[in-house]
C-alpha cells in the first residue's frame, strides 16, 4: 500500500464497508473515523465469530493497528463502553490501541428520547432514533457539550444546565412528556465520563505523527454518499458530511486529503428510511434480493429497501468523492437471476435528466438489462475465473461511472474477496 487511504460508501449507506475495512486495516500502521455516529454499523466477520461495530474502527481486531476516533464524530460514551466491554469479553484489548478526540461533540440520552419522541410524529424521516441529528443540531448551535468540557466541572455544570432547560421547553411544551433531570443527567455523564476517560487524547498530533514517520492511515467512513446532510437526498439524509472530502475536518489531519478514495457499491441498491428511491423493487425479484443479501440494517435491524443499481446515482458519488477505485460487494447475491438490471438514465416526463436530488422523486429509470450467469460464484478467486456474464456487467459498471473495479467481494467470508 504506498498511500494512505480514504474508504467511503456510495449509495445510502449499508454497502459492506464492514468487510472491506477489515480486510484494508492490516495493512495500515492506523484507522481512523472521521464523521458519523453510533447510527453507523460495520459488521465483521472475525474466526466465523460476528462482530458489529458502531463506534470503534474495525481495525482494532489487528496488535499492530492504532484506532483513532476523530471530532468530526458524535460521541455516546455510554455506547462507546457498551462497545468496549464486548469487546473485551471476546479477549480483545484496547488499552493503549483507542484514541478518541477531545473536541468531539457528544452525544447524551437526551438527544435520543429527543430523536424518539421527533420519529412518532407524522412527519418521520426514518432515522435510527439513536439521537444523531438533535446532536449534531446542538454542534452547529454551539451548545455542545464537548469532550474536553468533562476537564472542566464548573464550565460542564453550567453548560448541562443551559442544555437541560432547552430541552425541557420542547418535551413538556410540543411533547408532553416527562422533563429531564439535571442532577440524574449529569451524575450520569461524569460517571461514563471517568470510565472512558483513559481514552481521549489528541487525535490530530497522533495522525501527524505517524504520518510523518511515514506510515499509512486508513480513514473510515461510515452512512454513505447519499445521506450526506449536504449533497444527499435532503432531507432524507444523516446529519453528517459522508463524502471522502470531509476527512480533513473530521480526523482534524488536513493532509488526509492527500490519500487514494475507494468507494464500496453494491451489486445492486438498497435502503432504510424515508426518502426517494428510484430503482426501488416492489415485487419478487426485490424480495429475492433482500432475502438472498439477508438485508437488515446492523443498527437498527430494520428491513432494507432493494432495488437493481442506480449507475447513475453511482456515478454521481464517483465524481463527489473523487474516486480513484471502486469496490463491488454481495456480486454473488444476484448468481440465481436469468436477468439483471442496472439504471442507465433517468427521464421526467420522458425527457432524460440528471441526478438532482431535489428531483429524485419524479424520476423514472431507465434500465439496461443482463443476461445473469446462473451459478454460484464461490469457487472463484480470480478475475478470470469469474463467467463471463459477471464479468461483462462488472465491466459496463466500470465504463459507465469511469473509475477502475479493484475489488470484488463475492461472498460473506472474510476471503471472499477478488482482486483486479
Amino acid at each position: 500500500m504506498e498511500k494512505s487511504l480514504i474508504l467511503v460508501g456510495t449509495q445510502w449507506g449499508d454497502e459492506g464497508k464492514g468487510k472491506i475495512v477489515d480486510f484494508f486495516s492490516k495493512k495500515f500502521k492506523a484507522v481512523c473515523r472521521f464523521q458519523g455516529g453510533h447510527n453507523a454499523g460495520h459488521t465483521i466477520y472475525k474466526e466465523d465469530e460476528k462482530f458489529v461495530l458502531h463506534l470503534i474502527p474495525s481495525g482494532i481486531f489487528y496488535d499492530h493497528v492504532s484506532c483513532f476516533i476523530g471530532q468530526g464524530v458524535i460521541l455516546s460514551i455510554d455506547s462507546l463502553l457498551e462497545e468496549i466491554k464486548q469487546l473485551e469479553a471476546k479477549g480483545i484489548n484496547l488499552e493503549g490501541k483507542l484514541r478518541i478526540s477531545r473536541y468531539c461533540s457528544l452525544l447524551l440520552p437526551i438527544h435520543a428520547k429527543i430523536d424518539q419522541l421527533r420519529e412518532d410524529k407524522k412527519n418521520s424521516i426514518g432515522t435510527t432514533r439513536r439521537g444523531i441529528g438533535p446532536a449534531y443540531e446542538d454542534k452547529t448551535a454551539r451548545r455542545s457539550i464537548k469532550a474536553f468540557d468533562l476537564e472542566d466541572r464548573e464550565l460542564l455544570e453550567q453548560k448541562l444546565k443551559d442544555l437541560v432547560q432547552y430541552y425541557n421547553f420542547q418535551v413538556e411544551s410540543i411533547h408532553d412528556s416527562e422533563p429531564f433531570k439535571y442532577e440524574e443527567v449529569l451524575a450520569n455523564l461524569i460517571s461514563s465520563y471517568e470510565e472512558a476517560s483513559r481514552y481521549f487524547g489528541d487525535v490530530t498530533d497522533s495522525l501527524e505523527e505517524i504520518y510523518e514517520e511515514g506510515g499509512h492511515i486508513l480513514y473510515e467512513g461510515a452512512q454513505g454518499t447519499l445521506l450526506d446532510v449536504d449533497y444527499g437526498t435532503y432531507p432524507y439524509v444523516t446529519s453528517s458530511n459522508t463524502l471522502a472530502t470531509s476527512v480533513g475536518v473530521g480526523s482534524g489531519f488536513p493532509k488526509s486529503i492527500f490519500s487514494d478514495v475507494l468507494g464500496v457499491a453494491k451489486a445492486y441498491t438498497t435502503r432504510v428510511g424515508a426518502g426517494p428511491f428510484p430503482t426501488e423493487l416492489f415485487c419478487e425479484e426485490g424480495e429475492k434480493i433482500a432475502e438472498l443479501g439477508h438485508e437488515f440494517g446492523a443498527t437498527t435491524g430494520r428491513p432494507r429497501r432493494c432495488g437493481w443499481l442506480d449507475l447513475v446515482a453511482l456515478r454521481y458519488s464517483a465524481k463527489l468523492n473523487n474516486l480513484t477505485n471502486l469496490c463491488i460487494t454481495k456480486l454473488d447475491v444476484l448468481d440465481s437471476f436469468e436477468n439483471i438490471k442496472v439504471c442507465v438514465s433517468y427521464q421526467i416526463d420522458e425527457k432524460e435528466t440528471s441526478f438532482k436530488s431535489r428531483q429524485l422523486h419524479k424520476v423514472e429509470p431507465v434500465y439496461k438489462e443482463f443476461r445473469g450467469w446462473n451459478c454460484s460464484l464461490d469457487a472463484c478467486k480470480s478475475y478470470d475465473e469469474l463467467p463471463a456474464e459477471a464479468k461483462s456487467f462488472l465491466e459496463y459498471i466500470e465504463d459507465f461511472v469511469g473509475v477502475k473495479i479493484s475489488l470484488i467481494s463475492n461472498g460473506p467470508n472474510r476471503d471472499d474477496l477478488i482482486h483486479r
